[in-house]
């Protein structure tokens, strides 16, 4: 009796075993980069926020969801301009304590004045900017608050871009370095809005 005839192996046509290698490559860097953002929002590193209120617009509009990361103020400190993400505990707020996005405008050892919508730190004026251009600051209707200000040591005067319509370091004074979780890096949603924040 003759063994039953086998049929010859036939290797994968080129062009099927480099596509093969290409999907398991991008499924390996795929999973990787998920893998390494679930550690980086494990130990709040990365986070996903949404924005309820208009006191940063146009950088940040009501309804924006923003990716905040704290890995650059690991190595440096925050800078004039940066749109930082912190902790309320222990400013003399009336709301119990949450997180505020703003735009640093002070830095420790600043001397801060605000003058006709002009922000003066030091007696020179200074333009902060976003993406839709030079921001004014400008009081909400009946407001009052401190209009010269020093900035102490390990504490950073943050102001919203809209400024008629922002609670900020004008009423409750500046921010203490240890409350700042990080710097706002990207909106992700809505499509229309999908960028890195200014």
């Amino acid at each position: 009796m003759n063994p039953p005839a086998s049929s010859p192996i036939r290797p994968l046509p080129r062009r099927l075993d480099r596509t093969s290698k290409a999907l398991v490559g991008l499924a390996v860097v795929g999973g990787t980069c998920l893998g390494a953002l679930f550690v980086l929002r494990l130990f709040g590193i990365l986070r996903l926020l949404w924005m309820p209120t208009g006191g940063m617009s146009p950088a940040i509009v009501p309804g924006d969801h923003i990716m905040m990361e704290g890995l650059t103020f690991l190595a440096h400190k925050p800078h004039r301009g940066d749109v930082v993400i912190f902790k309320t505990d222990g400013l003399p707020l009336s709301t119990p304590p949450t997180i505020f996005v703003k735009r640093v405008a002070g830095e420790p050892g600043d001397r801060l004045r605000i003058s006709n919508g002009q922000l003066y730190i030091n007696d020179v004026p200074v333009t902060l900017s976003n993406a839709c251009g030079e921001i004014s600051y400008k009081l909400p209707p009946g407001a009052e608050y401190t209009n010269e200000v020093t900035v102490p040591a390990g504490n950073y005067y943050v102001l919203g871009d809209n400024s008629t319509n922002s609670y900020d370091s004008r009423f409750w004074g500046p921010v203490p370095r240890k409350n700042i979780l990080g710097r706002v890096w990207v909106c992700y949603w809505p499509l229309q809005r999908v960028g890195f924040v200014k």
